[in-house]
């Protein structure tokens, strides 16, 4: 008999785990950018944000698909992990290479002159990163989250020092610049504090060789991902102004925050979980259904009343200066809704090693978001927008169908399981949408309809019992 926890029990702490580390980060979040988008101006997230596309791109292409390799195989040898450590360390100094040499064109491509000095020091962030790596892909598959939690807090705890130093002393957009890199330089060192794993001096040519089919499927669609995730910025920012990229970047910003406080707490467990029922498709429907309809009843909702309060919402906490960004806002809120189906139809394949099925999946749905561009782009911001949520909701479909085929999960069983959250959702959503017509102070607005809002979800999955709330009472009985 072993001392370890059993897979179930980890996948619980870890989530809880993650939720705490997510509500830490969201505490330090709300105060970075409650000062930094006062002193700060929408040009300056906007000259930052035109590079990250390329600084994404660059720790995509070091990873190269192999950190998803190393926690999908149940055995590994140091000198496996090693050869992929000794990789990965190259690929980020050659990109940093090659990335500081484009400056000059990157910065002609927006007509932003600064650029060339603002690119050549974030990307420095991509060999620091490169260090960690495996550090954090271990902790990942050992689903160490506890450890995760204190290297995300403290990483942005003292990089957000950094940048609220800075901007208060009138560095302006290097505020923002040495903010990103200190973040990565003491999640560097913390991952390596909390990671007992060291390289050795080996170099396993074999394993590479039999990874490099099922990571180079995955580069492949990591690669697409990060083009297709921040094309936006990058159209935007050719085709408009550096202040249109910064109202973006602020409404995709706060969307993602809200992402993050729900997804994240399970995204580093799912993959590592899925994977451990790999041999078993019952127990790995079974674990898919509770956990994404979990996921579904508490996302959907939020996402839907989010739209609703957006206007109160970033005229508490960012000011008037940044309203231009709440039309954008909700547009993205609607368009991600339902991310969480994508997300975990995503780890499944990954889990089942369907990396070929994961690439083609993925190659459809950008194809789907390329048209919809094509189809939009030479109107507003806007519409281009509203072209990108039409498109999520395409693409939702297409991945419930190929995953369900996977796991013999139907798409009539699956909008089924979806109905009551839809039910609640309206029902939520219609009493919040009545407390935005209070004629109050906004921040007073605001509070009310977050109380109320979330007294009224709570009460209805209580009175109809539904799913979420079975699992939350069976949770807590446990525990």
């Amino acid at each position: 008999m072993t001392n370890q926890p059993p897979i179930k029990t980890k996948f619980v702490n870890g989530i809880l785990w993650g939720i705490i580390e997510k509500f830490a980060s969201l505490f330090t979040g709300f105060i970075i950018t409650l000062v930094l988008a006062r002193i700060l101006t929408p040009a300056d997230y906007g000259l930052v944000n035109m590079i990250y596309i390329f600084t994404v791109l660059g720790t995509v292409l070091l990873d190269g698909g192999f950190g998803q390799a190393i926690i999908q195989r149940k055995s590994l040898t140091d000198g496996d992990i090693s050869s992929v450590f000794y990789i990965n360390l190259a690929m980020s100094l050659i990109i940093y290479i090659v990335l500081y040499n484009c400056a000059h064109f990157i910065a002609d491509f927006y007509s932003q002159p600064s650029l060339v000095e603002i690119s050549r020091v974030v990307f420095i962030t991509i060999p620091i990163n490169a260090l960690s790596v495996i550090q954090h892909t271990l902790l990942t598959k050992e689903l160490k989250v506890k450890e995760l939690t204190y290297v995300s807090i403290l990483s942005s705890l003292i990089s957000g020092s950094v940048g609220i130093f800075l901007a208060y002393n009138h560095y302006g957009v290097w505020a923002l610049v040495f903010q990103s890199v200190s973040y990565q330089f003491v999640r560097s060192i913390a991952l390596w504090r909390f990671s007992a794993w060291r390289p050795i001096l080996q170099f396993n040519i074999t394993f590479i060789k039999d990874i490099w089919g099922f990571s180079m499927n995955l580069l492949g669609v990591f690669t697409l991902a990060s083009i297709f995730q921040n094309i936006y910025t990058l159209m935007i920012g050719r085709l408009y102004n550096v202040n249109e990229v910064g109202y973006y970047n602020q409404a995709f910003r706060v969307q993602s925050v809200a992402v993050a406080a729900i997804m994240s707490s399970v995204q580093r467990v799912t993959f590592p979980t899925f994977s451990k029922f790999q041999d078993n498709l019952d127990e790995l429907r079974n674990v898919y259904k509770r956990v994404t309809i979990i996921m579904m009843s508490i996302y959907f909702p939020l996402m839907l009343c989010l739209v609703i309060i957006g206007k109160d919402l970033f005229h508490v906490l960012l000011t008037d200066k940044w309203l231009p960004s709440v039309p954008m806002f909700c547009i993205l809120c609607v368009a991600e809704s339902l991310f969480p189906l994508n997300n975990m139809n995503s780890a499944i394949l990954k889990a089942v090693g369907k990396g070929r099925e994961y690439f083609i999946l993925n190659i459809v749905n950008y194809i789907v978001l390329s048209i919809s561009i094509l189809l939009t782009f030479k109107f507003s911001i806007i519409i281009l927008l509203v072209g990108y949520a039409v498109s999520a909701f395409v693409r939702s479909l297409i991945s419930m169908i190929v995953c369900g085929r996977v796991i013999n999960y139907s798409l009539i069983n699956q909008v089924a399981d979806l109905l009551p959250i839809i039910f609640i959702t309206s029902i939520t959503c219609g009493v919040v949408y009545a407390t935005t017509l209070l004629s109050i102070q906004p921040i007073l607005r605001l509070i009310i309809s977050v109380l109320v809002g979330t007294t009224v979800f709570i009460g209805i999955n209580v009175v109809v019992k539904s799913k979420l709330y079975n699992e939350m009472l069976s949770l807590i009985k446990k525990r």
